[in-house]
């Protein structure tokens, strides 16, 4: 005797549910070319609208930004070495302004101060040394000089320092800018490894 047939399982999709209509397969309506070129012709001629341009509106923006961006007690540097000028220290002045005229050479304002500085720091450095007349020499040994680990320049006027040579003929033989080898001496003064010599009473 042959067994009664059973039916098929039903078909499942992919999350296990039973699909009991089977493979049906999926209807795609059809294309309308026309339709679809017309709607694309509508949003390409669709204009596209600006909003107007408020200039007034914009300065006031930028200049808000502006405020907001920089401290309200930022100085120029223009303003900074003059009120360090004024508080007494040209060489800290002579060097900022030394900065701004790297970038803009013919800045007459600060070559105008650059000026002052310069006069300003060689009157101080005189002072520290005394005067052109004076006569400076090494207090420190041979030893003690190289373990002190001086600069160039320094060194070289030591070097020309004889015991009997004074300080405006150190200036013209060593042909060094002027206010450079006067802040080398100050600074040897200053150390304790020159010292003016004493005048024979």
């Amino acid at each position: 005797m042959i067994p009664p047939r059973r039916p098929p399982p039903p078909i499942r999709d992919a999350l296990g549910e039973s699909n009991p209509e089977g493979d049906r397969a999926t209807v795609v309506p059809s294309f309308d070319h026309e339709a679809f070129a017309r709607e694309t012709e509508a949003e390409t001629d669709r204009q596209t609208v600006i909003p107007e341009f408020d200039p007034e509106a914009f300065a006031r923006d930028s200049e808000l930004r502006q405020h907001t961006a920089l401290p309200l007690t930022r100085e120029t540097t223009i303003d900074e070495a003059r009120r360090i000028l004024e508080e007494g220290d040209p060489e800290r002045a002579l060097f900022l302004l030394a900065r701004l005229l790297e970038l803009t050479p013919f800045h007459s304002e600060a070559n105008t101060l650059s000026t002052t500085c310069r006069a300003a720091l060689e009157r101080e450095c005189l002072s520290a040394i005394g005067s052109e007349s004076v006569v400076l020499v090494i207090v420190v040994s041979p030893v003690e000089l190289k373990g002190l680990g001086l600069d160039s320049v320094s060194g070289f006027l030591l070097s020309l320092m004889d015991g009997a040579t004074d300080v405006e003929t150190l200036l013209d033989l060593c042909g060094l800018p002027r206010l450079l080898a006067l802040r080398h001496l100050r600074d040897l003064l200053a150390h304790g490894i020159v010292e003016a010599a004493k005048t024979p009473t």
